[in-house]
This record gives C-alpha cells, structure tokens and sequence, in this order.
C-alpha cells in the first residue's frame, strides 16, 4: 500500500477531468434550452439595410417612446427592425422606421433645408347682390329735364293715402324738354286721365332691366310709342302738370334692375344739368321741335329815344320747397300702382 502523499497525488489528476465535463455538459445543456435567434433579439436588431428612413437612438429612447414621436405604431417599428418588447435598444444604434405613405423623414441629424415658399391663391368672397347695390351702380348719360330747372331732394316723403315719394321732383317751366337719360326702349306709356296721379309720362328701360319712370309730362314727342328705341338724350315729351301735379314739373324715378326704386337724387346730381340749356344733337340729325317760347317787351326800332326804357327780359331759377300734390284720388284701374294709368300705345 502506498503512502498517503503518493494516494493524494494519484487522486488529483483523476478530478480535473471530472470538472472539465461536468462544465461543458451544463454549457451544451443552456444552449440547447436557449435558442440563437432569442439571443440574438435580447442583444439587439441585426443593422441590415433600411429600405426608409431612419432613427438614431438616443438616451432615454424606448420603442413605445419612438412610436409616439415618429407617429407610428410600435408593432410596425419592431416589425421593422425584427425586434420586440425584450429587444434592449441602446443609444447610437440606428432603427429602420416602417415605410408608409406619409412616413416622416429620417431622423437621423441633417442639415435642414429651406422650406419651398409658396404664393397664397387668392379668393373672392362670394357677393350678394341687392337693390341698393345695383343703386350705387345706376349711373345716366343725360340729365332728364332741359335747364333751367331746380331740384330738391324729397325721395320718401309722406304722400297721401299712406304712400311715399319715390322719385325726384325737378321743377321747370312748362314746354322744356324731356330727354332719354340713357339707350334703351320705351316699354311703356302712361295717358293722363281723370284721376289719374302720374298724367302722361313714359317707362324708359335699358338692357340689364333697370328702368326710369316719369310722369306729369304736357306731351310726348312725335313719333315715338311703346317698343320705340331711343338714344340718350332724345327728346321724348316736354315738361308739364299733368296728373295730380300743381305746377310744372317732370317726376323722375329710379328702378335698378326693374326692382324698387331707389333715391334717384344722388344720381341726377352726378350729371346735374339744371344750367344747361342746349339741346342734344337729335337722332339722324332731325332738329329738335320748337323750342319754348319766352315772352319779352315788344321795341320798336323807329321811335325816339325817350326817358322811359323797357329792362330786358330775365330768367331766374329758384329751388322750390316740397309741395303737395293736388290730386288724392287713387287709381282704380291699375291697384299695385295707384298712381298711373298706363296704356300700351
């Protein structure tokens, strides 16, 4: 039997072996339980090509907080890097980001570029057109009366029976001549009659349907009837009283668009004509009628000087206030509008 030494010495060679395959059994054993592809993932996504954009990690990144700032879901962000919720991710690493349509650009640190300016498209605001819209663009070629004349503004003025003033009133002698205050057509023609409140007076329409009223006319010019054509400035009827008028005037309305009348007297004040007294040229050159006579003190040439002489002849023009009109019989033959009796001859 040997010594103790020499048993201890012959033993020692005998264990390390021993060790050796107990250590690479429980090794062969974990790698056989653990597969490589979990490995893998609990190390980190492969950095294979990214077929988008990108996003480079940085400190405090979790996948959940990436999604939410690159707004996408985080099941497409893992998809996208072959990770999931056990995939550690560290600062530095670089992440495919899902393709999308709308998938933001990369994120990864680049110079950033101007943005493209672009030149707003203007718009028109719709309109809406009314009455006193289409007013403030009514404008006329003629003034309607010839001068002199006087004129005040009383559109809207109380009338009898609950009615309202809806012309002007331009006051001039009786004989002075009436003008188409615009191309248009005479569409129809009022005749005095008993109790009538307009007298004679003519519908002077132009082509986008507005038309001009008046009335108390003396007479019409010769020649002209409903369906006539007329040029601005053509005489059409000479000033009267006609109607329920109590002195020589020519009533003048505004209907833009063939709607309500509006306050004619901004516009006649435009093209105020009161001091003009000069005729118009006539359509196809035809001189106009006679002009009003004017009465003067008859001279005679051959008598001798005397101390006693005759002033010569003068015309005044005065504004006369608002009248009242004589007449308050409404028209029963035409009840929408009281005032006139129409006829279409």
């Amino acid at each position: 039997m040997p010594p103790v030494s020499a048993q201890v010495t012959t033993a020692a060679p005998r264990t390390a072996p021993r060790r050796g395959r107990r250590l690479f059994a429980v090794v062969t054993f974990a790698i056989g339980l653990v597969p490589a592809t979990a490995v893998a993932k609990a190390v980190g996504p492969t950095q294979a090509a990214c077929p988008g954009p990108t996003y480079s990690v940085v400190s405090g990144d979790s996948w959940s907080r990436i999604a939410s700032r690159q707004k996408v879901s985080m099941t497409a962000l893992m998809n996208a890097n072959g990770a999931t919720t056990a995939t550690v991710i560290h600062p530095g690493q670089t992440l495919c980001l899902p393709v999308t349509n709308s998938s933001p650009a990369t994120t990864t640190p680049t110079t950033p570029t101007a943005p493209t300016p672009t030149t707003p498209t203007p718009t028109t605001p719709a309109t809406t057109t009314t009455a006193p819209a289409i007013a403030s663009t009514v404008a006329i070629d003629i003034f309607p009366v010839q001068g002199p004349c006087s004129y005040v503004d009383t559109f809207g003025a109380p009338r009898s029976g609950g009615r309202s003033h809806e012309g002007v009133d331009i006051i001039a002698k009786a004989g002075q001549y009436v003008y188409a205050v615009k191309d248009g057509v005479l569409t129809k023609k009022y005749v005095d009659a008993p109790g009538s409140l307009s007298g004679n007076g003519w519908r002077l329409t132009i082509a986008d349907g507005t038309y001009f009223f008046y009335a108390h006319l003396s007479t019409f010019a010769s020649g002209l009837s409903v369906g006539s054509a007329v040029k601005a400035g053509q005489i059409i009827g000479l000033v009267g009283m006609t109607g329920d008028a109590p002195i020589p005037h020519t009533h003048f309305e505004v209907h833009p668009g063939g709607g309500a009348s509006v306050n004619p007297t901004p516009i006649v004040k435009a093209v105020d004509g009161c001091k003009n007294t000069a005729v118009p040229p006539q359509p196809g050159g035809t001189p106009p009628p006679a002009a009003p006579t004017t009465t003067t003190a008859p001279t005679t040439p051959t008598t001798p000087p005397t101390s006693t002489t005759v002033p010569p002849p003068t015309t005044t023009t005065t504004t006369a206030p608002p009248f009242a009109h004589r007449r308050v019989v409404p028209d029963t033959t035409d009840p929408s509008r009281p005032r006139r009796i129409a006829t279409t001859g």
